[in-house]
Formats: structure tokens, C-alpha cells, sequence
């Protein structure tokens, strides 16, 4: 799970530099409270710190200092800034309003709280689903075995 929100910041960047665009400060304002609204601002604070532990690890030679510079220089604004034109190039403003009152409304709240969990629980069904399917397929595959020869 860590290495995809690792690789989920690293596309995100990649992609959001490309993506840089004046927004209108009324849409800028719709994105940024869905931004707060959905957890993306504290996301990207986690996500930093997730990234320089990988890289970290990737780099264990890296002196001290480097990594010191390099915490100093991923100031989560800036990340939010590149993420914003990529909100505003998807979503209308009455999208982004729509998207507002329902993330603010307790279903939507429940949603957020919940999601995680939902996920996490989805991707262990799925997994245990694959796994199974897998075992029918090699118990098929020997007893189709002796028919073939």
C-alpha cells in the first residue's frame, strides 16, 4: 500500500507539472475546499513523508544533510498548486460546488471516514477472490492433465 501512494505521488508530480494553468479564483476556491474537504492537503503531507522514507531507502548512501535539504525543499503547498490545474481541467465549478456540499453533508463525511476502510476491505476480498479462482484454475488444468495425454 505504501509503494502505491509512493507511486501515486511521483505520477501525480510528473503529470501536475505538465498541467500548470491559470484558474479562476472562484473555481481555485471550490478545489481548494475540496481539497480540505476530502483530506487531499493532509494526504500530501503524508504522502511527502512516505516518499523520502522510499527514496531513502533507495538511497542509502545519501549523506544526512541531503535528505535535510531535500525535506526542506517538498513544501506540500507547492504540490497543491501543480495538483489544482488538474481539478480545474476535469471538474466544471458547479461540479466542484456539487462535489462541496456533498462532501460536507454527513453522508459525505461518512463516506470519507469510512472509504478507507471500505478499501482496504475490498482489496482483501479481491485478493482472497483471486486467490481462489487461481486454485480452480490449477485444479482444472490437472485434471485436464491425464485427458490430454
Amino acid at each position: 500500500m505504501k509503494y502505491h501512494k509512493t507511486l501515486m505521488v511521483l505520477l501525480t508530480l510528473a503529470v501536475a507539472s505538465f498541467a500548470r494553468a491559470d484558474v479562476a479564483p472562484a473555481k481555485r476556491a471550490e478545489i481548494e475546499k475540496l481539497l480540505q474537504l476530502t483530506g487531499m492537503t493532509k494526504l500530501v503531507d503524508q504522502m511527502k513523508a512516505q516518499m523520502i522514507g522510499s527514496i531513502r531507502q533507495s538511497q542509502p548512501n545519501a549523506p544526512a544533510e541531503f535528505w535535510d535539504k531535500f525535506s526542506a525543499k517538498m513544501d506540500s503547498h507547492q504540490l497543491i498548486e501543480k495538483i489544482v490545474p488538474i481539478y480545474d481541467k476535469y471538474y466544471t465549478v458547479e461540479d466542484l460546488q456539487a462535489l462541496n456540499a456533498f462532501y460536507s453533508s454527513p453522508v459525505g463525511h461518512k463516506i470519507l471516514a469510512t472509504l478507507p476502510n471500505v478499501m482496504q476491505e475490498s482489496m482483501r476480498v479481491g485478493q482472497e477472490w483471486g486467490g481462489e479462482l487461481a486454485q480452480e484454475a490449477a485444479h482444472e488444468i490437472q485434471a485436464e492433465a491425464p485427458a490430454k495425454k
